[in-house]
């Protein structure tokens, strides 16, 4: 099997500039999905620095063996957290900035998700969506029985994220192990799309354009700023192959 790949970014109609940072790398069968944190200084900084301390750390290590994916994943993550953490301190006026992550890594017939935030992965296969990751946020939490309500602060509003890179010292990492299958396309996004038109809609349109294959995250994109485009637009799509 082998994995094509095509992604995109937006700044939306809202933002005047945009935090999201992107990266994929279709040989090596490796992307990366960061969204800044709004409302804090720095996010756009703090998204940068971790898909290119992500992307560093891939293309500079030696031949990953299977057993080592999940801990390369889980260190490198904990590594670049610290250096977020470290650089808010040392420039007050980036203090506290913080990003989501999703980043895949797809190794013979499985593909890896390293998840921190609410950024989303997808997995799309024979017209039906469901979604991979489970969202860190305050009312998923809480919804799930995860976080007491007594444990919020006065003011806390329900989309704030409970995890982050650059939240707090240590960073907990959500791990998923997919098996691929051919057909199957995985979607990676910013909540710039997700928070803007739903999964019903995100199926239709890959149904509807799968035979345009490399315009897709510029088709989804476009739905989202159709539907008002609040926030940045981050789109990875991978699709497996015979």
């Amino acid at each position: 099997m082998r994995v094509i790949m095509a992604g995109a970014t937006d700044v939306g109609r809202r933002r005047k500039n945009n935090q999201d940072s992107l990266y994929y790398d279709q040989p090596q069968g490796f992307g990366i999905v960061a969204d800044g944190i709004g409302g804090r200084k720095g996010g756009e900084i703090a998204s940068a620095m971790a898909v290119n301390g992500l992307r560093k750390s891939f293309v500079s290590s030696d031949r990953i063996r299977y057993e080592e994916i999940n801990p390369f994943l889980i260190s490198t993550i904990d590594r670049i957290n610290q250096e977020i953490v470290e650089r808010g301190r040392r420039e007050k006026e980036i203090a506290g900035m913080g990003t989501t992550l999703n980043c895949l890594l797809f190794a013979s017939d499985k593909m890896h998700v390293a998840h921190v935030g609410d950024s989303r992965t997808y997995m799309y296969y024979k017209k039906h969506i469901f979604q991979l990751t489970i969202d860190h946020s305050v009312k998923n939490f809480i919804d799930r029985g995860w976080l007491p309500k007594t444990a919020l602060q006065q003011g806390a509003k329900e989309g704030a994220l409970v995890r982050a890179l650059g939240l707090s010292d240590h960073c907990d990492v959500d791990i998923y192990e997919v098996d691929l299958m051919p057909g199957m396309v995985i979607i990676t996004c910013s909540d710039g799309l997700s928070g803007m038109i739903s999964d019903r809609r995100i199926a239709q349109i890959l149904t509807d354009n799968l035979g345009n294959f490399e315009e897709l995250p510029k088709v989804l994109i476009n739905a989202a700023n159709a539907a008002g485009g609040r926030d940045n637009i981050t789109v990875l799509v991978s699709k497996v192959e015979e």
